[in-house]
């Protein structure tokens, strides 16, 4: 008689699972293996096509990593192809657009591909790039379409190409698309913007002439009242025209000249000074600031409008400023009678 061993079925079950187990893992391992070097070569075709902004070659490369199976993403290959695909897609539809010759609109589209993808990637360069060949290419009137301009504070700072010069000619220049636009606030603004931020710049005189053009064409737009001539007070003894204006308003006020020159001037407001109701005053009440213009003698169109109240109504008018001859003019703020103030007069 002899004795055999033998392991109990709990024992020999979990051998079996071990060796399962182990088999799984060597052909998961070996799965991942290949699958990585799969998703490399396909990433790194689609990468090259990316680079290129072939976006159909790109995507189909990316589209197998995408939709490749793997337990884990080694080299993170899923989101970057996710990534580049997107934006390839949407440097194309830009690229297009420069294509076509909307040249402006691409810029803008440009910058917003800049501020919407990862700063630093490739076709992030490739936009800024991009957009600094097209500033080499076109002048700044050709740039100022209406959709560039209003974009034009919100560019990045790094987007516009040697910026000391190019900003201030865009400000001009989209000035000058905003008044042919009659959209007079905006203009005002652009050269309100170049006459603050470059006050040395060689174009200063010709961006304050057409500034004061604009805000003469906005006020008649407005409806301004009729503005008198100023009265002749004496002489220059030279051959400049002198305009004494003072302020006997609550109000600042901005005075605007365009003629032979543009000049556009601020007068501070008489504190002590009242807005009268229905009817002025007789006579200047010569209470307020005064400033003195000196003017190239010629035709003016002058505008008067209070930098206060918005309802005060701008007042236009057009002034002979002849050589040698000083003038003076004063204003002052007559309102309508409310129902209440009519009763009581």
């Amino acid at each position: 008689m002899s004795l055999r061993a033998s392991l109990p079925n709990s024992q020999s079950s979990q051998n079996l699972q071990m060796k399962i187990a182990l088999t799984l893992l060597v052909m998961a391992v070996v799965y991942s293996a290949a699958q990585f070097f799969r998703d490399r070569s396909n990433y790194n075709k689609g990468y090259e096509a990316y680079r290129q902004v072939n976006c159909s070659v790109a995507s189909a490369h990316f589209d197998r990593v995408k939709n490749g199976w793997r337990i884990i993403d080694f080299g993170d290959f899923v989101s970057r192809a996710q990534q580049e695909q997107s934006e390839c897609l949407a440097f194309k539809a830009v690229l297009e657009q420069e294509k076509k010759g909307n040249v402006a609109q691409a810029i803008v589209a440009y910058n917003g591909f800049m501020n919407e993808h990862t700063s630093g990637s490739y076709l992030v360069n490739a936009a800024r790039d991009r957009v600094k060949s097209l500033f080499e290419k076109n002048k700044p009137e050709k740039l100022a379409t209406k959709e560039f301009c209003n974009n034009l504070r919100q560019f990045q700072p790094d987007l516009i190409p040697q910026s000391d010069t190019n900003l201030p000619l865009l400000h001009f220049a989209c000035g000058e698309t905003y008044t042919s636009l009659k959209d007079y606030p905006k203009a005002t603004l652009m050269y309100e913007t170049f006459v603050d931020e470059y006050p040395n710049h060689s174009l200063l005189s010709q961006v304050k002439t057409a500034w004061a053009k604009t805000l003469v064409a906005q006020a008649k737009a407005e409806g301004a009242g009729n503005l008198p001539a100023p009265q002749r007070s004496g002489t220059t003894g030279n051959g400049s025209s002198v305009v004494t204006i003072r302020n006997d308003s609550p109000e600042p006020m901005r005075i605007v000249f365009s003629g032979p020159e543009g000049r556009i001037e601020e007068l501070e407001a008489c504190s002590t000074c009242q807005k009268y109701v229905g009817q002025g005053p007789k006579s200047c009440p010569n209470q307020g600031p005064t400033g003195d213009y000196t003017l190239k003698p010629g035709e003016y169109d002058v505008v008067v409008k209070s930098r206060g109240d918005k309802l005060v109504r701008p007042f236009k008018g057009t002034w002979s400023m002849n050589q040698g001859w000083t003038y003076t003019n004063c204003f002052y703020i007559v309102t309508n009678p409310t129902p209440e103030e009519r009763e009581q007069q």
